[in-house]
């Protein structure tokens, strides 16, 4: 045999052995959780699929309170959320399988609070955002605040006067959670507060509406809405959410996102979730994050992440 006839074979059995490498990664993931995070799940899926044809990734983006129940029934393998697990979360996937769940962060993110472009405010503070959306004030507030002229009198603009309609996202919403947790320091919505059941609704009824105001997640914004400066406190300098605010936390509302997946101690992954989740935290995976308007891990962050992968 020539030499270049051996090394032509030799290419051949590289490429059929890398092949066989690659379809040894096969069989279907089901993903159900976040709605934020629904679009970014799809596009990791197909990026993967792209290099393991035998794989199939079903994505259900049903809010990110149904992760942990479709965790624990056995319905999803992996756990999209837009915040982390909460205590009792976790507790019920404990008393089901006797230990903890195994969570990645994937992304960065942030609750981007907006209004009509119409609107003259430019910042607002958490009291103030308290203030609109909560019965309890945690964060605060004096009194509540139910019109726009009740925030600055001094601004001269119609909407002032016209009553603050508050929009936002539905219960089995991580960010309608996160969003409690931050902006209203835990406390309650109040109840005339319109809860939609996905982020594109949230803005489209702001841009619709020029005395509205609404919260969504970062990736979901766009020119029809004006994203406002949010402060801590009125002392504080308002940030609007972008690459650096956001991973640096200055920005009040940054927040990450999770995949959880259930791992028995002591235990690897699975092939397949485990080269899933590798896609996710690789090069590739994590530049996909900016088509979908989510900001990626720092390298740092990548690094600790991909150790943790069993």
């Amino acid at each position: 045999m020539s030499i270049a006839m051996h090394a032509l074979c030799l290419v051949l059995a590289l490429t059929a052995n890398a092949a066989s490498a690659v379809d040894s990664i096969g069989g279907t993931l089901t993903s159900v959780g976040s709605d934020t995070a629904s679009a970014l799940m799809t596009h990791w899926a197909a990026g993967f699929q792209a290099s393991h044809p035998a794989a199939r990734i079903q994505v259900q983006g049903s809010g990110s309170a149904s992760a942990p129940i479709a965790l624990i029934e056995g319905a999803a393998d992996l756990g999209p959320m837009s915040r982390p697990m909460n205590a009792s979360e976790q507790a019920a996937f404990r008393e089901r399988f006797g230990y903890e769940p195994t969570g990645f962060v994937v992304a960065h993110d942030a609750i981007a609070v907006f209004v009509h472009p119409d609107n003259p405010r430019a910042r607002i503070t958490l009291a103030e955002i308290d203030a609109i959306y909560s019965s309890t004030r945690s964060c605060g507030g004096v009194r509540p605040i139910h019109r726009w002229g009740e925030l600055d009198a001094s601004i001269r603009a119609p909407v002032l006067q016209s009553p603050i309609l508050a929009t936002g996202r539905d219960s089995g919403s991580g960010t309608h959670e996160l969003f409690r947790e931050t902006a209203l320091c835990g406390g309650r919505y109040r109840s005339e507060v319109i809860a939609w059941p996905g982020n594109g609704a949230v803005v489209a009824t702001v841009a619709r509406n020029p005395e509205a105001i609404g919260y969504a997640g970062l990736g979901y914004v766009n020119g029809l809405v004006k994203t406002l400066a949010v402060a801590r406190d009125a002392a504080d300098a308002a940030t609007t959410p972008d690459a650096q605010t956001v991973a640096s936390g200055r920005y009040p509302l940054a927040r990450a996102i999770h995949v959880y997946v259930n791992q028995r101690p002591q235990q690897p992954l699975a092939p397949l979730p485990r080269a899933f989740i590798a896609y996710i935290l690789s090069d590739e995976g994590q530049q996909l994050l900016r088509h979908e308007g989510f900001l990626p891990l720092e390298a740092d962050e990548v690094r600790e992440q991909r150790a943790s992968l069993p």
